[in-house]
């Protein structure tokens, strides 16, 4: 089974890989992200932890001024900016190390599953080269997620370990979040090597917490924040380039390894939280890295995010990305 999901890994990391950067041409566009844990270039896939998030999102620019909810929550990056919209549909689930045992291992994750839309901006700002992207994450924690049955269904398709835990899965819950997030240039040598800060900040009942990063990448690429000038921000029409980024994070709050703001009416659960010895880490350090292509508008990039231990005694986690980004029309800028 896992040579099997090993070819699937390599098929789709050899074809063509998502752009980092604004894709400045690009009005319509639709995203495929798939993270898993069994992902990983040094051949140490596991199924545990953060086991899986699949997401298919809309990314899209708009020839009319925004109104209502894009308008007074969403900021732009000044007069300049190029914004682009977009909307994603995301399931993630968690699971203990040991799936096929159905008891409660109070040293572990719990079971958790959420299922949650997002509408965001990113606004950049080709002339002082920062960004500012906000979001609004809207969904369901628990049960109402399915993501016991997506598990045990994809388990099936590939003849794999059948997961017998959800029993222990953390209770229903909404979920509601805003997320915002800079960065900005901070050096920027040659046009092929580029360096930025970040930080960011989420709030609300799905998760809490404060982070900071340092972005680098090089290669064949067109300027992380596009340009004033369409023909110099898009003038690559084959992208090829590595890229690191180390991160710490502050967590104050996360209802996936918590559970949600209505986990004390649920008496299953109030029982597995007092057998629990395992607790949430404050403070979380850990390295992205990978590699990207790009041809014209379509991409795809391959990232293996590694990261300290999320919950006390289960060690470092491991999981990668593919994330591929298709054209749905012609290329058309709409300058705001």
């Amino acid at each position: 089974m896992k040579f099997f999901l090993w070819g699937i890994f390599i098929c789709l990391s050899t074809l063509p890989a998502v752009q980092a950067q604004i894709t400045q041409n690009a009005t319509r566009q639709l995203r495929i992200n798939e993270d898993d844990d069994f992902f990983n270039v040094w051949g140490r896939g596991t199924d545990r932890g953060y086991s899986n998030g699949t997401a298919i999102g809309y990314v899209y620019m708009k020839k009319k001024k925004s109104t209502f909810i894009d308008k007074w929550i969403f900021p732009k990056a000044g007069p300049y900016s190029v914004n682009v919209f977009e909307w994603d549909l995301m399931q993630v689930m968690i699971t203990p190390d040991q799936i096929a045992d159905s008891t409660f291992d109070p040293g572990d994750f719990y079971y958790a599953g959420a299922l949650f839309a997002t509408h965001g901006l990113t606004s950049y700002n080709p002339a002082k080269k920062f960004l500012v992207h906000t979001e609004l994450v809207f969904g369901v924690l628990g049960p109402w997620a399915g993501a016991e049955q997506t598990q045990r269904l994809v388990h099936r398709l590939i003849h794999y370990q059948e997961p017998e835990g959800w029993g222990n899965q953390v209770p229903n819950a909404p979920l509601l979040n805003y997320n915002a997030y800079f960065e900005k240039m901070l050096w920027n040598p040659v046009k092929s090597v580029e360096a930025l800060g970040g930080i960011e900040a989420q709030a609300g009942t799905m998760m809490t917490s404060l982070g900071a990063w340092v972005y680098g990448r090089y290669g064949l690429i067109n300027p992380y924040f596009g340009a004033l000038d369409l023909n110099a921000a898009t003038r690559r029409k084959f992208q090829l380039y590595i890229f690191a980024r180390p991160r710490f994070s502050l967590n104050l709050f996360n209802a996936l390894l918590q559970g949600g703001i209505f986990k004390s009416t649920d008496t299953n659960f109030e029982e597995l939280s007092n057998q629990q010895t395992s607790h949430m880490r404050r403070f979380t350090i850990g390295m992205d890295y990978g590699v990207g292509i790009g041809i014209g508008r379509t991409s795809i990039r391959y990232t293996q995010q590694t990261a300290t231990a999320w919950m006390s005694g289960t060690g470092k986690h491991s999981v990668g990305n593919i994330t591929l980004l298709i054209p749905l029309s012609k290329a058309t800028y709409f300058p705001q």
